[in-house]
């Protein structure tokens, strides 16, 4: 899982180089409104760095794929991919992109790479995705990506003091 390529994007393993852009990303509120409260310095590198080994099949800390623009190499945002801890056949995905990007069909075009190589590298049978209920554009990619919802976990995550629903969702490989 080195290197992945879309039609308009590359995604390669997160580095040392990408941490500016990985700190951006939990820190910026139209990011992580649906997805956590915003971490501090000290726990965004912790998360970094837990990112930055190589990761092989089936590593349990979480594969880091940095997304960029193919004909700009410009940095948009980042995905990746953990084994589950219950089914070594089973994996979570996860994304999040610069607000700058949203909307262009870069989170769908990423995730169904990720998959495909995923589903053709990996000895996986389905793949998961937790959203935060009211995270309409996130669970639009996930269905453009061929993702079914198949659970609502209530009032299983807080964010800034408030309940929300974990909708999981799924792709069978």
């Amino acid at each position: 899982m080195n290197h992945l390529e879309s039609k308009q994007l590359v995604m390669n393993p997160i580095t040392a180089k990408d941490w500016s852009l990985f700190e951006r990303l939990h820190q910026d509120d139209e990011v992580i409104r649906y997805a956590f409260d915003k971490p501090t310095t000290d726990d965004i590198r912790q998360r970094f760095e837990s990112r930055l080994p190589v990761w092989r099949w089936p590593d349990k800390h979480w594969l880091c794929l940095v997304i960029r623009e193919k004909t700009t190499g410009e940095a948009i945002g980042v995905t990746g991919l953990c084994v589950s801890e219950q089914n070594q056949q089973q994996v979570e995905v996860g994304y999040l992109l610069l607000p700058e990007f949203h909307g262009k069909g870069y989170g769908t075009e990423s995730l169904i790479t990720l998959i495909q190589h995923a589903a053709n590298q990996l000895p996986i049978t389905i793949v998961n995705a937790i959203v935060t209920d009211g995270n309409v554009a996130s669970c639009k990619v996930l269905e453009k990506a061929g993702f079914s919802l198949k659970e609502r976990e209530k009032n299983a995550y807080q964010i800034g003091g408030k309940y929300y629903d974990d909708l999981i969702y799924c792709y069978q490989v």
